[in-house]
C-alpha cells in the first residue's frame, strides 16, 4: 500500500468505509507498505512473497504467491483466525480464494496494451490473460469491474457473475479557502495564468499508452500560442523524472503528500490527459469533483463518467485544439465546469462503498 497508485488508494477508501460505515471486520494484506495508510480504520497486515529476482518471470510470481498464500492459511488456522470472504485485487494474488479455501470477489482493474513492451514483458501479460481468462475468474465467486469497458471485454460467462462498481471521486474534496492560490504561489504560477494540469506516475520512461511525453508536448504547442498557458505534472517520480519535466517546459510537483492534492486540483483550470487506454481513470473524476473540466482522448472507460470534452482517439492535433479552444474561451470552460460538478456527485465513494457491501451479502447468502 503505497503512495501515488490508484489501486491502493481504491482499496484504501473502500475498505475505510466498509468498516466504518458498514461495520466490517477486514484485513488488507500487503507485500508494500510506505506508511501512507497507516492510519486507516482496517487492519493492514503484511504478506511475504519469496523467489526475489525469479518474481521478474509471471508464472513464477503466480506459483510463488500461491505458497504465500498457501503460508497464511496455516497461519491463520494456527492462530485461529478466518474470514468469510477474500477480494484479491491486483496479480499475483487472484488466486486467493482457492489458496485460502474461501469464496472470492475478483476485482478487476484490467491489464494494460502491451505496446512498447519488451518481448519479454509481452510474454509475461500473455501469461497474464491465460491465466485470469481460464484459471482465476472462472473460479471466482463474482468478478467486479470499474467500469462497463472492462466488464464488456470479459466472455459471456465471466460477465454473467460479473458487476460494474465504478469508483469514487471524492477523496481529495473539497480543498481549503485559497488553497490553489497558495499552490500557484509555491510554484511561481502567476494568477491570471491558465493552468493546466495532468496526474501521473511521471517517469520517463513509462509505457507509451500513458501519453505523458504526448502531454508534455501538447502543452508546449498551446504555450507558444497563448504565453498565459502554464502545464503542472503532478505525480510520483524520481529526481531525474522531476528534471525531464521541467526540461520541457513544465512544472513538476512531484511526490505530493494526499494533503496537499486538493490544492492541486484547485489551483487548475483544465485538466489534459493523452493517454490511449485506461480502466477508469481516477484524475479526470478527481478533477472533475473540483470543477475542473478534462480533455481527453475517446479510449478506455472515458466516455462513461466525467469527461468534459471527447477527443477521436489518437488524433494529437484535434487534442490539441481541444483544449487551445477551452484555454481562449473562459465562458465554455464556465460551462463545461458547471457541468462536470453536476456530474461528479454520482462518482462518490460512499455510493461505491455501499454497492460493494451489497455485493458482499450477495456472494455470503
Amino acid at each position: 500500500m503505497t503512495l501515488g497508485y490508484g489501486v491502493d488508494l481504491t482499496i484504501h477508501e473502500l475498505a475505510s468505509r466498509l468498516v466504518t460505515q458498514f461495520g466490517h471486520q477486514l484485513d488488507v494484506w500487503t507485500p508494500t507498505n510506505d506508511g501512507t495508510y497507516n492510519d486507516a480504520p482496517y487492519n493492514l497486515r503484511e504478506i511475504i512473497v519469496y523467489g526475489a529476482q525469479l518474481n521478474r518471470a509471471l508464472p513464477l510470481l503466480e506459483l510463488n504467491a500461491w505458497r504465500a498464500l498457501r503460508r497464511l492459511r496455516w497461519r491463520l488456522a494456527r492462530d485461529g483466525e478466518s474470514y468469510d470472504v477474500v477480494v484479491p485485487c491486483t496479480h499475483p494474488y487472484y488466486g486467493a480464494g482457492r489458496a485460502l479455501g474461501l469464496p472470492s470477489i475478483f476485482f478487476n482493474f484490467g491489464n494494460v496494451p502491451t505496446a512498447g513492451f519488451s518481448w519479454k514483458g509481452k510474454l509475461n501479460w500473455a501469461w497474464l490473460d491465460f491465466s485470469e481468462r481460464w484459471l482465476t475468474k472462472p473460479a471466482s465467486a463474482r468478478m467486479v469491474s470499474i467500469s462497463r469497458f472492462l466488464h464488456d471485454q470479459q466472455n459471456q460467462a465471466i460477465r454473467r457473475q460479473g458487476r460494474v462498481i465504478q469508483l469514487g471521486g471524492d477523496h481529495y474534496y473539497p480543498a481549503a479557502e485559497g488553497a490553489g492560490a497558495r499552490f500557484r504561489a509555491r510554484y511561481s504560477i502567476r494568477a491570471d495564468s491558465v493552468l493546466l494540469g495532468y496526474c501521473g506516475r511521471l517517469h520517463r520512461d513509462h509505457p507509451s499508452y500513458k501519453g505523458t511525453g504526448a502531454v508534455l508536448e501538447l502543452g508546449r504547442r498551446i504555450k507558444a500560442v497563448d504565453p498565459r498557458v502554464e502545464l503542472v505534472l503532478c505525480g510520483v517520480g524520481s529526481p531525474a523524472d522531476e528534471a525531464w519535466v521541467r526540461e520541457q517546459g513544465a512544472i513538476a510537483a512531484t511526490n505530493l503528500a494526499p494533503a496537499e492534492m486538493p490544492a492541486f486540483y484547485d489551483a487548475l483550470d483544465i485538466y489534459v490527459c493523452a493517454s490511449r487506454w485506461e480502466g477508469f481513470n481516477l484524475p479526470i473524476v478527481e478533477a472533475a469533483w473540483h470543477a475542473v473540466p478534462a480533455v481527453a482522448y475517446d479510449a478506455g472507460a472515458h466516455r462513461e463518467h466525467v469527461t468534459a470534452m471527447l477527443i477521436a482517439d489518437g488524433d494529437f492535433d484535434a487534442l490539441v485544439a481541444g483544449t487551445l479552444s477551452l484555454v481562449q474561451d473562459g465562458e465554455l470552460r464556465a460551462r463545461l465546469s458547471a457541468q462536470v460538478v453536476a456530474r461528479s456527485r454520482q462518482f462518490s465513494w460512499n455510493r461505491s462503498a455501499e454497492k460493494f457491501d451489497a455485493l458482499l451479502h450477495e456472494v455470503l447468502r
